[in-house]
Order: C-alpha cells, then structure tokens, then sequence
C-alpha cells in the first residue's frame, strides 16, 4: 500500500484528502505541478529545484550527491498521474494543475540565434524568440546565458536591418527590452554614435512598439555620465521622448519615455536639452490622468528639472505648472506629494512673488503660498543649488 500523507484542502463542505506522498516534492513538501527528473534519478517540482540551483548548490538535494549535470527532464508519466489523481478528487475542492509549458532549450535557442546571425528568415525566427522571452524569467534568462545579447544588439545597429527589414529590427529590440541587461550591455555590443544615432532614428520614427522599446534600450545603456552625455548629444532623443509621454492613452509609453527621461537627465546639460524639447509642457500634460506610478516618476523627474535654473523658470512660465503641482499634494500618495511640495518649494525661492501668488490662488490655495512652505520639513532643499 502507498504510505500516504494527510492534506486538508478547504472545501464545501470541508474534508481531508490524502495526497500520495510520491507526488509531494521533497523540497516543498506540496503537491507538484511541474515535476521533473535529475541525473540522480530522483523528481522534484521544478520550481523548488530551481531556486535550489540558483543558490549555488551543485547537489541532488534528497541523497546529496554531487551532480554530474543539472539538466532538468520532465517527468510526463508522473505529471499526468497527479493531474488524473486531481480530477478524481475534484468533488473535494481540488483543482486540476494545468499542463506546465516547457522552459525554452539552450540548444533551440542557439539555433535560432544562429539563424537570426545569418539572416535566415529573421522575422520569423525573431518573432518567435520574442513569444519564448515573453513566457517567463526562465526562459529570458535561458536566451540571456547563450549570447543573445551581442548577436540581437549587432542586428539591430546594422544597416541593412534598419533599411531592408525594420520589422525584424523592432522584434530584436523587443527582446533586447526584456532580457536582464543592467550594466553589461555595452560590454556585449559596440555602442556609438552611429548606434545612438540609429536607436534615436526609431525612437522618432518607428512603430510605437518600437519607439517604447527603443525608450527602454537608451536607458538601459545610460548606465554613466560619458554615455548620459553621449545619448544626450544624439539628435531627436529628447524629442522622441517628449512625444512618447504625450502618448497619454498608453500608459507604457508613458512609463518607458519617463524611465528614459530619468535615466538621462543626470548631467545639467541634458536637464537643459530636456527643457528645449518640451519636457515639462509634456509632464504638466500627463500628471492630472496618469496612473500612480507614472504620476509619482512623472514628479521625480519635474524635481530633477526644478534644480537647475532653467527647469525652475519653464515651471514657473507654463501657466498651468503651480496649479497642476498644487492639485497634486495629498492626492496620489506620499511620495508624489514629497516630489510636489519640493517642485514648488525650489519654484517659489526664485519665480517672482506676484506670479506665485497669482497661480496659487487659481489654483485654489491661499495668498502667500511660498511663504507657506517656510516651516515644512523633510524638503531637500540642495536641489535649488545648481
């Protein structure tokens, strides 16, 4: 008889269901939906063995062996076994484990790499790779590990991708905005003017797939103020970004054009190119519909333009700037009113007083909101430094 263990499974009404104990993973100790097989031969829930693997550990985990290779099989037989055991049990308030889709394999992924390299259909190729990366983190870090990056990162600058096939183009920088670049992308691909120039080309000009994914890629790679600057020298970024965040019906646009934004605008000579492109027309524009987090990056970075002069005198200039920043506070949340109350506290020590005043009594406040500010605490106040 199989040795069995008790599971209380809350139904209607409520009654003990035993689970077979070769169908707990022995990591977990729950019921496995997804299990698969060592080298060892001994199954696990593909989930639990992962995160076993990903701490550094180079053992079967039940017998402690060391593992001559740590590729996973599925375990079909056993799978399908829980899943009918589930359905014979489903009067009891259990639940049938859906099929699991199958992580992408290294070898496949060459492949199609390989492919893409040789520009045998790469739109097809690269359509599908894209689906894969879009499944899970498994798989995004699958394509990662089998050199992904510099081989998607060299189609996308060539200049027969961007000529003959900008389909394919965007596709490769769809997955090159998925994968897990952090700081090494530019290590895996030469990023240059020319590069820029072509990244900026479908920033302004692409589909808006491509412009979001575009936006995304340029604030991966301004990782320094040497490629903050050079991104910023580029002609047509600033402008690009300005129209991705005027893009008020899709809140990705949105949030990939202020990542940018944020990304760049380090240096106060990219604050200032930033402000001449329209940025803060543009935030003014969004704050009043945008969703929290577009709202609450949206005020970071109107602070981050408020500490240079030129930031400072376009808030004060645009008309509805004050009143929209004045709406804001205690509306959105915590932080959001933290990055207003700072906006206005570094607009108010330098715009005239006549033109506060006036702009906070329309925007419902009282007379001498600048003086109000005196005794906030918790403002920064070294952003009105520069």
């Amino acid at each position: 008889m199989v040795e069995t263990s008790r599971l209380r499974v809350l139904t209607k009404p409520k009654k003990e269901v035993s689970v077979p104990d070769f169908f707990r993973c022995p990591i977990s100790l729950e019921l496995m939906r997804d299990p698969v097989t060592l080298c060892t031969g001994q199954t696990y829930d593909r989930t639990s063995i992962e995160k076993w693997f990903d701490k550094g550990h180079s053992t079967c985990p039940s017998t402690m062996q060391v593992l001559d290779s740590t590729e996973l099989v599925p375990n079909h037989t056993l799978r399908r076994l829980i899943q009918d055991w589930c359905v014979s049990n489903r009067c009891h308030g259990v639940q049938r484990i859906p099929t699991p889709k199958q992580p992408a394999e290294p070898r496949l992924v060459k492949q199609m790499l390989q492919d893409v390299a040789q520009g045998r259909d790469a739109s097809g190729v690269l359509k599908k790779l894209r689906n894969i990366a879009k499944e899970s983190d498994r798989n995004r870090r699958v394509i990662s590990e089998v050199g992904a990056i510099p081989v998607l990162g060299n189609f996308v600058f060539s200049p027969d991708s961007l000529g003959k096939n900008l389909g394919a183009c965007e596709e490769a920088l769809g997955i090159l905005a998925l994968l897990p670049l952090h700081n090494m992308t530019r290590n895996m691909f030469y990023v240059g003017p020319k590069q820029l120039t072509a990244l900026s080309w479908l920033l302004c000009r692409g589909s808006l797939d491509g412009r979001i994914n575009a936006a995304l890629l340029l604030a991966s790679l301004a990782t320094d103020d040497e490629m903050k600057l050079s991104v910023g020298a580029t002609a047509g970024v600033f402008e690009g970004l300005v129209k991705l965040l005027k893009e008020d019906s899709y809140g990705r646009a949105m949030k990939a054009g202020l990542k940018a934004f944020l990304a760049i605008c380090g240096p106060r000579k990219n604050r200032i190119k930033a402000v001449e492109a329209g940025v803060v027309s543009a935030i003014v524009e969004l704050l009043p519909e945008a969703e929290r987090s577009n709202a609450e990056r949206a005020l970071v970075l109107m602070e981050l333009l408020c500490s240079c002069s030129v930031g400072r005198s376009a808030v004060s200039a645009h008309a509805l700037a004050v009143p929209v920043l004045v709406r804001i506070i205690l509306r959105v949340s915590d932080v959001a009113t933290e990055h207003a109350v700072s906006c206005l506290w570094a607009v108010c020590q330098h715009a005239p007083k006549e033109c506060v005043d006036e702009a906070a009594v329309q925007a419902g406040s009282i007379r001498g909101f600048a003086v109000s500010f005196e005794p906030f605490e918790g403002i920064d106040r070294s952003i009105i430094s520069c």
